[in-house]
């Protein structure tokens, strides 16, 4: 199969308005070409994208993310900005958890405050460095203390939630009864909060909790 086809389908089994990363294409294209030049196929690959996007059949609004647009009466729609950001830094294709909102925009989505943030803040394993802005989705990504998984996320977030509630504006007067929903609703136990926060290195969030749990 030709190396176009191979992209053409690649492309075409994605429904409209769906993120589709060029290195995701481009490793799938080697899988198939493994004993050839690498080099002049990732070339090959560039070349045919390009063609693609000049023939309307994808459109690339966001460095390295193509995506097939959906065509209205009143013209093409952009992606979904909250796509991209759900796939490039909150979870997968697979469903694997790899970041978590935090910040003002977290205190807004549960209620401690009315406040709502022009950026989002993000923890993500996508971010390599402390802090790091993505101007184009308009949100700030900040590197875990520890690699966020299915399993410790809720813990993580609800964490962070205790770390900021001192640096953003609570204007509820029932914030511990707040808290104490969510350890409900997130079903956490108390002593893997402990044991998380410990993951952290910080000491300060360890005295909060143990204030919470009086």
């Amino acid at each position: 199969m030709s190396i176009f086809k191979l992209v053409f389908d690649y492309i075409d089994k994605y429904p409209e308005d769906e993120p589709i990363f060029i290195e995701d294409i481009k490793e799938y294209i080697i899988k198939h070409y493994a004993d050839n030049n690498k080099d002049n196929i990732l070339k090959n690959v560039n070349v045919i994208l390009n063609r693609l996007k000049n023939e309307g059949f994808i459109k690339a609004e966001y460095k390295g993310v193509y995506y097939k647009p959906i065509i209205t009466m009143f013209g093409e729609m952009a992606l979904d900005p909250n796509k991209l950001i759900q796939l490039k830094y909150l979870k997968d294709r697979n469903g694997n958890v790899k970041g978590y909102i935090a910040g003002a925009k977290l205190f807004n989505k549960i209620g401690l405050t009315t406040l709502v943030p022009n950026v989002t803040d993000i923890v993500t394993n996508e971010c390599k460095y402390h802090k790091q802005y993505d101007k184009n989705l308009r949100v700030y990504i900040n590197k875990p203390k520890t690699k966020i998984t299915n399993e410790n996320y809720k813990y993580l977030q609800f964490i962070d939630i205790i770390t900021n509630k001192e640096h953003i504006n609570i204007e509820v007067e029932n914030a511990n009864e707040i808290f104490y929903n969510i350890i409900k609703e997130y079903n956490l136990d108390f002593e893997k909060i402990i044991k998380y926060a410990r993951e952290t290195n910080n000491k300060k969030v360890l005295d909060k909790l143990f204030v919470l749990a009086r």
